[in-house]
C-alpha cells in the first residue's frame, strides 16, 4: 500500500484506470464487499474475520493495481506491446507522407524552376531573360518561405499570442486579394498558451481561415479564441451557404484538411464540432485540454 501510494504521487494516476472506467470500478468494489459481505453471513464469521477478508481484498487489489503499473510503464502486456506498434505504424506512415509531400515540393516547384533558370543563363544579357529569370527567383523565395513558414511556424517572441494571430489573419488576407472577407477577432490580450500549443493553434487558425477564404460564400467571419481552465477554445463562423450536415458527411479526400484536423485533436484528447450558424452559415469549435505532458509537447512538435 505504501508503494503504491508513492506512484500515486509520482504520477498523480491509478493505474487500474487505463482498464476500468471510473463508474466500473466503484461497481467492481461494490461487488467485492457485498461478495465478502454475504459469504462471512453465510459461514457466521465473527465481524473482526469479516473486516479481515475486507482487508485481504483491499491488498488483493492494490497488489494488482501495482502490477499494472510495472506493466504498463515496462510494455510487459500485450495490450501496450500492440498499441507501441500501431503508434509506431502510424507516425511510419505520417512521416513517408510528409517524406513525399517535401519530394513532390522539391519536385514540382524548385527542381524545375532551377533547370529553367540554368537553360536561360545562356542568354542572360538579353533585358527580356534577365527579367524573367529575376521574376522566377523572386517567385521561388516567395513559395520557399511560404513552405519554411508551413512547416514551422514564425512566432516573434516579442509580440503577445493575440498579435501572432493576427499578424496571420493579415498574411491570410493578402494571399487572397480576390476575397473581400470581414474578419472578426476576439482573444483576451493576456491569453497564454504553453509552447508548443501556440504553434499548434496557429496551425489550427491557418488552416480553418484559409478554408473560409477558399471554400466559403460569405462575406464575414467571426473567430474567437478562449482559454479557461486548462482547456483551449477555438470557434470559427461564417456566414456562407454551407451546412454543417453536407461539412460533417463531407468525403475526407475533398477536405484532407478538417480531416486531418479533427485526427489531430482527438488523438490530443480534444474535439471538433461543427454546427450551423445562424442564420446561415457554419460554425467549427475546437475543445483542446492544455497539458504539461511530455507525450503531448512531442506530439504537438510533431
Amino acid at each position: 500500500m505504501s508503494t503504491h501510494s508513492i506512484i500515486r504521487k509520482e504520477h498523480s494516476s491509478i493505474p487500474l484506470s487505463t482498464v476500468f472506467s471510473r463508474c466500473q470500478r466503484a461497481l467492481l468494489l461494490l461487488v467485492g464487499t457485498v461478495i465478502c459481505g454475504l459469504s462471512a453471513f453465510a459461514s457466521g464469521t465473527p465481524l473482526p474475520l469479516f473486516f479481515l477478508m475486507l482487508d485481504a481484498m483491499f491488498v488483493f487489489v492494490y497488489a494488482c493495481n501495482i502490477a499494472l503499473d510495472f506493466n504498463l510503464r515496462h510494455g510487459k502486456s500485450g495490450m501496450v506491446r500492440d498499441s507501441k506498434y500501431h503508434a509506431a505504424l502510424k507516425q511510419l506512415q505520417q512521416e513517408e507522407q510528409l517524406n513525399l509531400e517535401f519530394a513532390n515540393f522539391l519536385h514540382d516547384n524548385i527542381l524545375q524552376d532551377l533547370l529553367s533558370v540554368k537553360n536561360m543563363m545562356e542568354k542572360a544579357d538579353r533585358p527580356d531573360v534577365r527579367k524573367i529569370i529575376t521574376k522566377t527567383l523572386d517567385n521561388m523565395n516567395t513559395y520557399i518561405r511560404e513552405r519554411m513558414q508551413d512547416c514551422h511556424p514564425a512566432m516573434l517572441p516579442k509580440l503577445t499570442v493575440k498579435e501572432n494571430y493576427q499578424n496571420l489573419l493579415e498574411y491570410i488576407s493578402q494571399s487572397f486579394p480576390q476575397r473581400d472577407i470581414r474578419i472578426t477577432f476576439e482573444c483576451p490580450d493576456s491569453l497564454f498558451l504553453a509552447a508548443p500549443y501556440d504553434i499548434f493553434v496557429y496551425r489550427l487558425l491557418k488552416e480553418l481561415v484559409t478554408n473560409v477564404y477558399k471554400h466559403s460564400s460569405g462575406e464575414k467571419a467571426w473567430i474567437t479564441l478562449t482559454q479557461e481552465n486548462e482547456v483551449i477554445v477555438l470557434r470559427i463562423k461564417d456566414n456562407g451557404t454551407a451546412d454543417a450536415e453536407t461539412l460533417s458527411s463531407a468525403d475526407p479526400s475533398k477536405h484532407r484538411g478538417l480531416s486531418l484536423i479533427t485526427e489531430h485533436v482527438g488523438n490530443m484528447g480534444g474535439s471538433v464540432k461543427i454546427t450551423n450558424n445562424f442564420p446561415c452559415g457554419v460554425c467549427i469549435q475546437i475543445a483542446l485540454p492544455m497539458k504539461g505532458d511530455v507525450s503531448y509537447q512531442y506530439f504537438v512538435s510533431r
